[in-house]
């Protein structure tokens, strides 16, 4: 301790008593939960919705306006992925070092293009999940 100070000293590297865990507990939030829960969402965001919309980019060429809405939707989730994972960091959680187990935790199936992919036949048909038709 501090010299004259009565005031605990937190070793370096100590990561137990972050002052956002700390802040967020003391409002009566279960942060081991939230962790889960931003887990599984950054598996949802990367390795389901980013992996599919990459993927379906790529089967887009020639079909350009399809291909642009595409590639927002893939940015998008790109972006929510970059701002969860350093949040599950800092609440002293981490992501699985092991992609299967990572996506395991996702609240979703893993988005797949059919097989084959085909070209989008109709111009109503959102892009997403099943935006590739079968011929």
């Amino acid at each position: 301790m501090p010299e004259g100070k009565n005031v605990p000293v937190v070793k370096a590297g100590d990561v137990t008593q972050r002052v956002g865990v700390e802040v967020i507990r003391a409002r009566g939030v279960d942060v081991e939960k939230l962790i889960k829960m931003l887990i599984a969402n950054a598996a949802a965001e990367f390795a389901s919705t980013y992996y599919y919309y990459t993927i379906l980019r790529m089967h887009l060429a020639g079909h350009e306006d399809y291909k642009e809405i595409c590639e927002d939707a893939r940015l998008e989730d790109r972006a929510h992925w970059e701002l969860i994972v350093p949040r599950i960091y800092e609440l002293g959680g981490e992501l699985p070092n092991d992609l299967p187990a990572f996506h395991d935790q996702a609240g979703c199936r893993a988005a797949k293009l059919p097989d084959p992919p085909t070209a989008v036949k109709h111009s109503d048909s959102p892009v997403g999940v099943g935006a590739l038709r079968d011929s």
